[in-house]
C-alpha cells in the first residue's frame, strides 16, 4: 500500500511521505534500527523515523498527540497545518491518493 502512494507521489514536490514507526509494545525488538531494515525489506524508500515512549508513559510522543490507535496508521496533514486523517491504514490505497489529490488542488 504505501509503495503505491510512492510511486504516485514520487515527482510531486507538494506532497512529502515518511514513516514513522511509533513504539508502544515491544520496546525491546522494536528498535529505531529496525524501522528502516523492515521498510527496506518491503521496498519502501521513503525516510523512516523513530518515536519511541518518553519513559513512564507507555505511548509514544506522535500517539499521544495525534491520538493514534495502533498499526498501521496513517496521518494526513494538509499545506495549512491541519490533520485532515488519521485512523488505520485503508486496505485500498486509492483512498488515501484520492484524498491527497483533493487536498492539492486546494
Amino acid at each position: 500500500m504505501h509503495r503505491k502512494l510512492e510511486e504516485r507521489f514520487a515527482d510531486a514536490e507538494d506532497v512529502v511521505l515518511f514513516h514513522l514507526q511509533t513504539v508502544f509494545e515491544g520496546h525491546a525488538s522494536n528498535t529505531v534500527e529496525r524501522g528502516p531494515k523492515e521498510a527496506r525489506k518491503h521496498g519502501i524508500t521513503v525516510p523512516v523515523g523513530y518515536d519511541a515512549h518518553v519513559d513512564g508513559i507507555p505511548l509514544s510522543t506522535f500517539m499521544l498527540r495525534y491520538g493514534t490507535g495502533g498499526t498501521p496508521w496513517s496521518v494526513v496533514i494538509d499545506k495549512f497545518g491541519i490533520v485532515r486523517f488519521s485512523d488505520f491504514t485503508p486496505e485500498d490505497p486509492a483512498i488515501l491518493a484520492q484524498l491527497i489529490e483533493r487536498l492539492r488542488s486546494r
